[in-house]
């Protein structure tokens, strides 16, 4: 029974991570087929009720796992920073614009696809709170009836992540050190999110130690003037982002979108220099919680070029799963340098106590 739970897990992971062109064949009949009308928006989530929240440092989920043979451990017990985690698109199949919470199926891909594979590389140096929200639908991303309609549905999404992470801030937080991360349609929210943060409750940015920001275009001018793109292993108060491509293939996904922001997760800096893939510490293919066996290591080297990070294809099985167009490796933004971010948020998370009075 556990072989095949684990086996239905993986191939609904499999299906959070499908391509473009893919998800284009079903969005037609799985888009919203009438305008938005928040009149018909899923009940706001309330974020003091711990079902709300995917991950939660004080219960056991999958945020709190690490590969196998690694010799890793969750260290949330015990963590001095916090991290706020805001998952992709798990809403898959459903014609509505704007996911319920207590959708099942989105639950089950956040809880057994997203969470072990992303949320869980911060459980080494912070307590993961991870909030379930009114995500935007796959097929309202794909084929929306209108941009305005759209703007609707991710305005709808963004004002749960902001709630809850005023929740968070108020209620979970307590005056520590604290990280933004999120990937996708996470990434989507997480821009918006920081600009909230510098502007409205520029007091907890005090606190602010860094921003995971993966897997979407992020626009250097949307954050200009409030905080700098991070451009060392160590340096905090800032931000950093890729979109992963391999050699030869087509960035216009996200150059469409504008000029992304490309920081080498090899190198954790922004300029063009490439890095040979023996500096990957270790990547994880894509799979369920049960089979998050050890890293393959040196499966890929990285470099920046017009925003778009470019990599070596992986040589090892189960990285050719879920591909964009263009060869696109958005579904293993995470999984291609996990550990090296592992690393990396040990190195970040200790400048930024070595200096906090």
């Amino acid at each position: 029974m556990r072989a095949g739970t684990a086996l239905i897990i993986s191939l609904l992971t499999i299906l959070m991570a499908a391509p473009a062109t893919a998800l284009d064949l079903y969005a037609g009949w799985l888009a919203p087929s009438k305008p938005f009308s928040p009149t018909e928006s899923p009940e706001a989530p309330d974020y003091n009720d711990p079902d709300n929240w995917a991950a939660l440092p004080d219960r056991k989920d999958n945020a709190d796992l690490v590969p196998a043979g690694t010799g890793l451990e969750d260290r949330q017990a015990n963590a001095v920073m916090d991290v706020f985690y805001i998952h992709p698109t798990s809403y898959l199949i459903g014609g509505a614009w704007n996911s319920s919470t207590s959708n099942w199926l989105a639950r089950l891909i956040t809880d057994y696809g997203v969470l072990p594979q992303q949320a869980a590389v911060y459980n080494g140096i912070a307590k993961v709170y991870a909030p379930r929200y009114r995500q935007m639908s796959q097929g309202a991303q794909v084929k929306p009836l209108s941009q305005h309609d759209l703007e609707k549905a991710r305005s709808l999404a963004f004002s749960d992540v902001r709630r809850a992470f005023d929740h968070f801030l108020d209620h979970y937080n307590r005056g520590r050190p604290f990280l933004i991360a999120s990937h996708s349609q996470g990434t989507t929210h997480a821009v918006p999110l920081l600009q909230y943060l510098y502007t409205q409750r520029s007091r907890d940015a005090r606190r602010f130690v860094a921003g995971y920001l993966i897997g979407n275009t992020v626009e250097e001018s949307r954050l200009k003037g409030l905080l700098p793109v991070c451009d060392s292993p160590t340096a905090t108060g800032c931000y950093l982002s890729w979109n992963a491509v391999a050699e030869g293939g087509d960035g216009s996904h996200w150059l469409n979108k504008g000029q992304p922001v490309c920081v080498n997760p090899l190198s954790w800096r922004r300029d063009g220099v490439a890095i040979n893939k023996n500096a990957n510490l270790g990547s994880l293919p894509i799979t369920g919680p049960y089979f998050l066996d050890a890293p393959d290591r040196h499966q890929t080297g990285a470099r920046c070029e017009d925003g778009i990070l470019w990599i070596e294809e992986p040589a090892a099985r189960g990285y050719g799963l879920a591909l964009f167009p263009g060869k696109g490796y958005h579904s293993y933004d995470y999984n291609l340098f996990w550990m090296n971010i592992r690393s990396n948020l040990e190195q970040r998370s200790q400048a930024y106590l070595s200096e906090a009075p």
